[in-house]
């Protein structure tokens, strides 16, 4: 919480501003740079088209809050543009998707007992139930895999995810490895372009690196449609740096992606 004391704001506004924290205060990775609102709010990065009656409206403010506070330097509603970042004050990130109803099982209809009974044949020995995975997932990119979960990155600091290699793939579609909400479209010094997708079990993935970003914040995204182009962005090594870095997050957390894909 010592960033958030620093800053006069609650750690919570901290979490929703950087998605790639998840749910745990203490995931700051050194020398990346995470976005600090100067009040209680959420920072919006303005996308083309966006206008400041659905941006307000999305996270139920009002426009002369957002106008009317100094540090976003607006003259008005209609002075906004493209790659602007806005501080919304009050606001705050809209909840997940709520996750498909569970149809409730209907109840067996009884057989009428036979008058007279017949043989009983052996019953099978029923084959052991695998285990229910957290989600299903598929893969998102194909590609040989060049750097793997859990791998060392300096002094306390490990690989989050795996990176796959798409060297000569510059453009080629990354898609969504599940269905779910994007709760997060922007640039990061190390991410570079990167995607965030929440998903109805509560899971998220992470793309990063893209060369352009296909989708929008608030979007829902079917499994395996494409959220952006294999890329270079942001902190890249290698003959030409094109490779997709990919991140499952369950509980908030980092987590091998490996044991979910098929």
């Amino acid at each position: 919480a010592s960033i958030a004391e620093a800053y006069g704001i609650r750690q919570q506004y901290i979490l929703w501003n950087n998605p790639e924290m998840g749910d745990n205060p203490d995931f700051v990775i050194a020398g990346h740079e995470i976005l600090i609102p100067s009040v209680d709010g959420i920072i919006y990065s303005v996308k083309l088209g966006d206008n400041l009656t659905d941006i307000a409206a999305f996270y139920e403010i009002d426009i002369d809050t957002i106008v009317g506070f100094a540090p976003n330097g607006l003259a008005s509603a209609d002075s906004i543009i493209e790659g602007m970042r806005l501080v919304l004050p009050g606001a705050k990130p809209p909840p997940p998707p709520p996750p498909p109803p569970t149809p409730t099982p209907e109840p067996p209809t009884p057989e009428p007992t036979p008058l007279t009974p017949e043989p009983t044949p052996p019953t099978p020995e029923a084959e052991p139930t695998p285990p229910v995975p957290v989600g299903t997932y598929i893969w998102p990119f194909q590609g040989p895999i060049t750097s793997y979960f859990g791998e060392p990155r300096g002094e306390g600091i490990y690989h989050q995810g795996i990176d796959i290699d798409g060297i000569g793939q510059e453009g080629a579609p990354v898609v969504a490895a599940a269905a779910g909400q994007v709760v997060l479209a922007d640039s990061h010094p190390a991410y570079g372009n990167y995607v965030i997708i929440r998903h109805p079990d509560g899971s998220e993935t992470l793309y990063a690196h893209l060369s352009e970003i296909w989708v929008d914040y608030g979007q829902f995204v079917d499994q395996g449609e494409a959220v952006g182009g294999m890329g270079h962005t942001g902190y890249v090594i290698g003959i030409d740096g094109n490779h997709l870095h990919f991140e499952l997050r369950i509980d908030g957390m980092p987590v091998d992606p490996l044991p979910y894909l098929p």
